[in-house]
């Protein structure tokens, strides 16, 4: 580790902690915790920026390969979409928050008054970093532990509904198809007056419910149902 590291050893034992693996090569680790605005001040070598690019790569590996497996009927629009809504800045920043990665990262006098913009980008590459320096430490099982630890929790096909997902009925088709399953979609009831109307619809695969949605219009009623649907089939 450099001599002139941001990090003193207490802290880089409490990041090691944090993320839950301990490092051969500690220099690694500092420089994902270290923000670029430190070497532009000449406090320390070297920085995440090199660790955030490959930690990008790695990650999107990691996740991909996750997904693939375990949604072995998905579609490969919809595993896009799932990739996208998992490698998201909102996605990361949230996991860094949750392991409380900024009291841990070194932050150059020129960021520091950045406000909450500043933190959250560099919470982002923070958390890239630290799986781009775990894999050049330990290999890809370690970083992978380290990324389904953090994101496996949000990898179900829920994370598709914040992608606004235009069309659940196709997709909840694609999967039963996939599975070699039938499905059909009902109106079990309207309600109100003709200018306010609900429609509630249940759509059934292989003869059971699987998917109850509500609506102002009946297909409205029926995309609610499969997006249900699929929240289901996710967490089965």
């Amino acid at each position: 580790m450099p001599l002139d590291s941001p990090h003193d050893d207490p802290t880089l034992r409490k990041a090691e902690r944090t993320v839950g693996y301990r490092f051969s090569d500690r220099s690694l680790l500092s420089s994902a915790l270290t923000h670029p605005s430190m070497t532009q001040e000449a406090s320390s070598e070297l920085d995440y920026e090199r660790l955030e690019f490959l930690g990008d790569a790695v990650l999107g590996l990691i996740i991909v390969d996750e997904v693939y497996r375990r949604f072995p009927e998905l579609p490969e629009g919809a595993m896009t979409k799932l990739k996208i809504s998992l490698v998201s800045a909102d996605s990361l920043v949230a996991a860094a928050e949750e392991l409380e990665l900024a009291s841990l990262i070194a932050l150059g006098e020129s960021e520091r008054g950045t406000g909450q913009r500043g933190l959250r980008s560099a919470l982002e590459n923070v958390f890239e970093a630290l799986v781009g320096a775990i894999y050049l430490d330990g290999g890809l099982e370690p970083a992978r532990t380290f990324v389904l630890a953090t994101l496996g929790p949000r990898i179900s096909l829920g994370s598709l509904e914040g992608l606004e997902l235009e069309h659940p009925k196709s997709l909840l088709q694609e999967i039963v198809q996939a599975r070699g399953g039938t499905m059909s979609y009902r109106i079990i009831s309207e309600e109100g007056p003709p200018h306010a109307m609900s429609f509630t619809a249940e759509v059934m695969v292989d003869g059971e419910v699987v998917g109850t949605g509500v609506g102002t219009t009946k297909k409205e009623a029926e995309m609610c149902a499969a997006r249900e649907a699929l929240s289901r089939i996710s967490s089965a």
